[in-house]
């Protein structure tokens, strides 16, 4: 017996020891793994604050090439109007403009910087959604800003560390945005651009669209229909692509439907029976349109348009527009639909383009369940001075009212405000606007009632050094109450 309990002893001695070994082992693990995450944190961190670091010396940077740019203008300009006889402006202009510091593409900074950044948030992408998970109820909205020129890296340093830029590929590589064209259509009496001005339900803006330099390969189809947000259901974009070869036949109705569908239903394509039917449900309303309502190519939008978005999360998805300009698609032969957009060897007149003179930022959110309210960082840039909402803009429509003054009844309320008002004079659009002289300096209509709305002002009280606001802020700041009624926002009947 004596024997048997030494040797209980000996053994719960030795399992003893052997769980404070273990006790002692996994205490020394979490302490490591505990360690480990403080030195990846730490790392991190340091690694967030370099980021920041470049990113503000770029900017810096950039402001101070902008500065010289300016400074030129502003010294040749000067020499000019003083010495009228030994003009030399245009000269030293073109010269510049073939100087490395003002030729410089920094979309490859903005790539990196965005990388590095997504890097650190550790983005993971989001599984792609079925047709009943995207069809749950989320609270959609969207909005559209101005943003100035001397605000564009900024404003895009400020999204690029919450989203990732979409990438685009390009012959030398991969940049940060991509030339977007677009050509609307509408007929003579312009019943889109006014349908849509006004907001009436159902009305539609048809569009081809293509991205990249060149003529066009691949183009998209595409038609956009309001819905009033009151009858619960959301406006929509809907397109299919076709082969620029085959646009021809899309705009003479000789587009082989049966053909192409039967060729959507091969095992290669392998679409399924719905997706084949609303197709074919599009592409015939959008060939028989043109045909009822005598559709040509009317006007075009041209511009870089840089996108930020985690991929299949439409959370929080916003696009940035540069370089934007509108050009006039009238005034050509069409020759029976071959023809649908200007030749860009020709050189255009100063009445068939406008420049526009801000990049135009749109935010799109998808809000619901977890995310019932917008990120922070959202409301932050949405604060901080260099955005100016302005309450459903767009560029057709500013276009078609800029550029064909003559055919227009009615005009939107922001071509009132006085940091655009040289560009549409520049254009020829001048019987839109209101005299210099002008009593209100706004048109009469919706223009007098939304005022308020002009981010810059208008030609008698311009407020140009005026810091970025939303509409609702600019309603609250003057006293000014939202208005319920429809379209009033919108129009501006002259």
């Amino acid at each position: 017996n004596n024997n048997s309990t030494s040797a209980n002893n000996n053994t719960t001695t030795s399992t003893s020891g052997s769980v404070t070994s273990n006790s002692v082992n996994n205490k020394t693990l979490h302490r490591q793994q505990q360690q480990q995450r403080q030195l990846n944190e730490s790392q991190i961190e340091s690694s967030h604050e370099s980021a920041d670091t470049i990113a503000k010396s770029f900017l810096i940077l950039e402001k101070y090439v902008n500065i010289n740019f300016m400074g030129f203008h502003k010294i040749l300009k000067k020499h000019d109007k003083n010495s009228p006889q030994h003009q030399c402006k245009q000269f030293y202009i073109n010269r510049m403009h073939n100087q490395a510091w003002v030729r410089g593409d920094y979309s490859d900074v903005v790539v990196r910087l965005s990388g590095i950044y997504a890097a650190l948030r550790d983005d993971h992408v989001v599984e792609r959604k079925d047709a009943a998970q995207q069809q749950q109820s989320f609270l959609r909205s969207t909005s559209k800003y101005w943003v100035r020129t001397e605000d564009v890296s900024k404003v895009k340093y400020a999204i690029l560390k919450h989203l990732p830029v979409f990438l685009q590929k390009t012959s030398t590589g991969e940049s940060d945005s991509q030339l977007t064209n677009s050509v609307y259509f509408d007929n003579d009496q312009l019943e889109l651009y006014h349908g849509r001005l006004d907001k009436s339900p159902g009305a539609i803006a048809y569009r081809l669209r293509w991205y990249g330099a060149g003529n066009p390969k691949l183009v998209f189809c595409e038609r956009k229909t309001h819905r009033d947000t009151w009858t619960g259901e959301a406006s929509v974009k809907e397109r299919f692509t076709v082969d620029e070869s085959e646009v021809k036949q899309v705009l003479n109705d000789k587009y082989p439907i049966d053909e192409k569908r039967a060729e959507m239903q091969s095992k290669k394509k392998g679409a399924t029976a719905e997706e084949v039917d609303d197709w074919e449900t599009l592409v015939r309303e959008m060939i028989q349109v043109v045909q009822v309502k005598q559709l040509v190519p009317t006007m075009r939008t041209q511009y870089m348009r840089t996108a930020f978005q985690i991929p299949f999360d439409a959370t929080v998805r916003i696009s940035l527009d540069t370089n934007l300009c509108m050009i006039s698609e009238r005034g050509y032969d069409t020759m029976g639909g071959a023809k649908w957009f200007r030749d860009p060897e020709k050189p255009l007149a100063d009445n068939e383009i406008t420049r526009f003179p801000h990049a135009v930022l749109e935010v799109k959110l998808e809000l619901g369940g977890a995310n019932a309210e917008p990120p922070q960082w959202v409301t932050d840039l949405q604060n901080s001075g260099m955005l100016y909402e302005v309450h459903k803009f767009s560029k057709f429509i500013h276009g078609c009212a800029a550029l064909l003054p003559e055919y227009v009844r009615s005009v939107p309320y922001w071509v009132d405000d006085a940091s655009i008002r040289d560009s549409i004079l520049r254009s020829g659009g001048g019987r839109i606007l209101v005299k210099q002289d002008h009593e209100t300096g706004v048109g009469p209509g919706a223009n007098e009632v939304y005022d308020h709305l002009l981010p810059f002002g208008n030609v008698k009280e311009p407020r140009l050094d005026a810091k970025g606001r939303t509409a609702n802020t600019a309603s609250l700041v003057e006293g000014v109450e939202d208005s319920p009624v429809k379209g009033a926002a919108v129009t501006a009947k002259q």
